[in-house]
């Protein structure tokens, strides 16, 4: 069974799912505009064998937003990351990410190599790199962004209705949608339904890394390694990726598409993960 946790980290209120009593510590890193329910498959999946923490990031499903200072980089949760891990008393620990977060859990292994023990990548690993021509191109569209109002939060007129668009935007079986809908939206008092996320987390990054500092990351990550690719969604492009870096990702192809992790390869995942950290 899962219970609840809830951490404070730089004062903001960080809400979180733990899967297990016992086993091998890992944090389970969502996807952006996804949330901690995404990991409950693979939570399910992994009792017994893995403890497995999945948060909310700042700004998603039930944590607190950033204040107007903050940011959404993809830098800015990594120190929240290992707060975490600090007050449950980790001093390693395993990562698991998936799309975003598994580029965040790229750049945490590589950074702080004394607390990672293992990685494992799900259908992610590194952004398209900026050349460095257009740094300042990524600057001012930073500053227009934040200049501007955010964008209108979506409304549904049911639960139903909202699950439908989450599978518009990112094809994925409405059961799986449903967990992620449920955890990241609130019901109004007008009735209809919006999403919880800020508002500010589609405004671009002030700056981002060049293909050759994610190359870097990737070949300075130093753990035992688990690249899973969904042959249906970004694997193949990521496994081209790979081809051109020197890295110790061990590659775990799986069919499905880029949500495979709470649809039909959730089972198949769940096994490499646990013969992946028990090496």
């Amino acid at each position: 069974m899962a219970r609840d946790l809830r951490f404070t980290v730089d004062g903001l209120s960080i809400a979180a799912r733990l899967h297990g009593e016992s086993g091998i510590p890992a944090i389970a890193v969502h996807g952006w505009l996804d949330n901690a329910a995404s990991f409950e498959a693979l939570g399910e999946g992994l009792i017994g064998h893995v403890q497995l923490l999945a948060p909310d990031l700042s700004g998603h499903g039930l944590s607190e937003h950033k204040p107007a200072s903050g940011s959404y980089a993809i830098w800015d949760d990594l120190r929240s990351i290992v707060a975490i891990a600090d007050l449950m008393d980790w001093p390693r620990f395993a990562l698991i990410g998936h799309s975003r977060g598994a580029m965040m859990s790229t750049l945490l292994a590589a950074s702080l190599p004394e607390r990672i023990s293992h990685l494992v990548c799900i259908d992610g690993l590194v952004s398209e790199g900026v050349p460095d021509a257009d740094v300042g191109k990524q600057m001012g569209k930073y500053l227009r962004d934040y200049a501007s109002a955010p964008s209108k939060t979506a409304s549904y007129a049911s639960l139903e209705d909202a699950i439908a668009a989450r599978c518009r935007a990112m094809p994925m079986l409405p059961e799986s949608a449903r967990r992620i809908v449920e955890r990241g939206t609130l019901k109004g008092e007008d009735g209809r339904y919006r999403w919880r996320s800020d508002r500010r987390l589609p405004m671009a990054s002030p700056v981002k890394f060049t293909d050759a500092q994610w190359r870097a990351l990737v070949e300075g990550v130093t753990c035992p390694g688990l690249m899973v690719l969904a042959e249906q969604g970004f694997g193949p492009r990521l496994a081209t990726m790979l081809d051109g870096y020197q890295h110790n990702l061990s590659i775990f192809s799986v069919a499905g598409g880029h949500h495979l992790h709470m649809d039909e390869g959730a089972a198949a995942i769940s096994e490499a993960i646990r013969a992946f950290l028990q090496q």
